[in-house]
C-alpha cells in the first residue's frame, strides 16, 4: 500500500460519511500509524464539543439568490483566539462559547472563527466571543475551502459542466462576489471538487499538474510559479508550504515567483516526520511533530521541542511544546499544557498565563488548518 492509497484518519464519533484524503504531510502520518499500530493525528486536530446553545445576538448579513449563501454574522471580538475542551470554547478574554456537534476545523477571518462541523460535514458557523451563528452556504460537504486571517473571504469549487467556479463569499456581508470558471485535470485527492487557499484576492486552486492563481475579482486565471500541482496548502501573504513527492522535503516559498525562503528535511529531525506550519502572519515557521495518540485518544509529542523559524532573520528557536500548539492571528504562540494555556511570543521565550481554565486539558486550538 502507498501513500496514495491511503486515506486520512477518521475521527472519533465522526458520521459515517466518506473522508477525502489530505496532502501528503497527513498521509505519511497515516503511514506511520500503521506502522505502529496506534492511532496517530496532529495535535490540533478535532475537538468534541456538545450543543449547549447559541449566546449572543447577531447582525443579519445579505443573501444572493436562491443557491446564494444565507450569513447572520455573530458580534463580537472577531479577531480573538481559541481553546477548545469538551463543549465549551474558550476565547483568549476568558470569555465561553458552547458549539454543537464535534469541530474538525477552527479557521480564523477578519470577522471571525469559521468553524466545520462533522456532526454534518456541510456545516460552517462563525464564531465569536459572543456565540455560535450557522452558516448556510449551499452545499460545502466534502470539500476543502479556502480562508484569509487577514480578510472576510471564504472560497471554495463548485461543479460546472466539465470544469468547475471558484465560489468567493464575503462572510461579513453575506454576498457572493465571485464565480470563476476554470478547467484542468482533477483526479488526485478524494475531495468531491479540488481544494483552494485563499490570500486576499487570489484563490489558489491545486489541480493533478499546476496549482491555478486565480485573482477572482478580475477573473483572470494564470498558473502560480511557486505552488506545484496535487498539493494543498494555505497561502499567508503571498507565502505557502510546499513539499517534493516523497514528502521528506518540505519548503516555505514567495507563491508569486517560487523563491525559496526555507528548506526542510524529515532526516535532519530524531522522528523522521513534520509538518511545517506558517504563523497567521507569515513571518515564522513550526518544524513541529506529529503526535501520537492512544486508543483513549491521549495524545503526545514524540519530543519535547521543536524548532520555530523567523523567515526574516534566518534563525532557529527551540520551543517547549507542551500538549497543544497554536497561533494567534497576529502571529503569537498559543501553547496548552493540562489545564494551562499559555500566550507566548513568536519564538516561544516569553510565556504569560491567560484567563482561560480548562478541566483536563484542550481538545484543539485555533490557527492550524486540520480540515478533512
Amino acid at each position: 500500500m502507498t501513500d496514495n492509497d491511503l486515506r486520512t484518519l477518521l475521527r472519533d464519533a465522526a458520521d459515517e460519511v466518506a473522508v477525502p484524503r489530505l496532502a501528503t504531510d497527513e498521509l505519511h502520518l497515516r503511514t506511520r500509524a500503521v506502522r505502529r499500530r496506534r492511532r496517530a493525528r496532529w495535535v490540533a486536530g478535532a475537538a468534541a464539543l456538545t450543543m449547549a446553545g447559541a449566546l449572543g445576538t447577531y447582525v443579519l448579513g445579505g443573501a444572493l439568490g436562491d443557491d446564494g449563501p444565507h450569513i447572520a454574522a455573530a458580534e463580537g471580538n472577531p479577531r480573538g483566539w481559541a481553546v477548545a475542551e469538551g463543549n465549551s470554547v474558550h476565547f483568549g478574554d476568558g470569555s465561553v462559547v458552547t458549539y454543537g456537534g464535534r469541530v474538525n476545523d477552527l479557521r480564523y477571518t477578519s470577522v471571525g472563527l469559521l468553524a466545520r462541523s462533522t456532526q454534518s460535514n456541510a456545516r460552517l458557523s462563525l464564531i465569536t466571543t459572543a456565540g455560535v451563528q450557522p452558516l448556510d452556504l449551499g452545499d460545502v460537504s466534502d470539500r476543502l475551502i479556502g480562508t484569509d486571517p487577514d480578510s472576510p473571504y471564504v472560497s471554495w469549487t463548485v461543479d460546472d459542466g466539465d470544469g468547475w467556479l471558484v465560489r468567493v463569499v464575503d462572510l461579513g456581508t453575506g454576498e457572493k462576489v465571485a464565480d470563476v470558471p476554470i478547467s484542468g485535470k482533477y483526479t488526485w485527492a478524494g475531495w468531491k471538487t479540488p481544494p483552494v487557499a485563499v490570500d486576499g484576492e487570489h484563490a489558489y486552486v491545486a489541480l493533478d499538474d499546476r496549482t491555478l492563481d486565480v485573482a477572482w475579482r478580475s477573473g483572470q486565471v494564470s498558473t502560480s510559479k511557486g505552488l506545484p500541482g496535487s498539493y494543498t496548502t494555505e497561502v499567508i501573504d503571498g507565502r505557502a508550504v510546499t513539499q517534493d513527492a516523497t514528502g521528506e522535503t518540505q519548503r516555505v516559498v514567495e507563491v508569486a515567483t517560487g523563491q525559496v525562503l526555507l528548506t526542510t528535511r524529515s532526516t535532519d529531525y530524531p522522528d523522521d516526520l513534520i509538518r511545517l506550519k506558517l504563523s497567521p502572519d507569515s513571518n515564522h515557521a513550526l518544524a513541529a511533530p506529529y503526535a501520537m495518540c492512544d486508543e483513549n485518544d491521549n495524545c503526545r509529542y514524540d519530543t519535547p521541542t521543536a524548532p520555530i523559524h523567523d523567515l526574516g532573520q534566518g534563525t532557529e528557536t527551540a520551543v517547549e511544546l507542551g500538549d497543544h500548539l497554536g497561533w494567534t492571528p497576529e502571529g503569537q504562540l498559543i501553547r496548552a499544557s493540562g489545564t494551562k494555556v499559555e500566550i507566548c511570543d513568536e519564538v516561544g521565550q516569553e510565556c504569560a498565563d491567560t484567563p482561560v481554565t480548562l478541566n483536563k486539558r484542550a481538545d484543539t486550538i485555533s490557527g492550524t488548518m486540520n480540515q478533512s
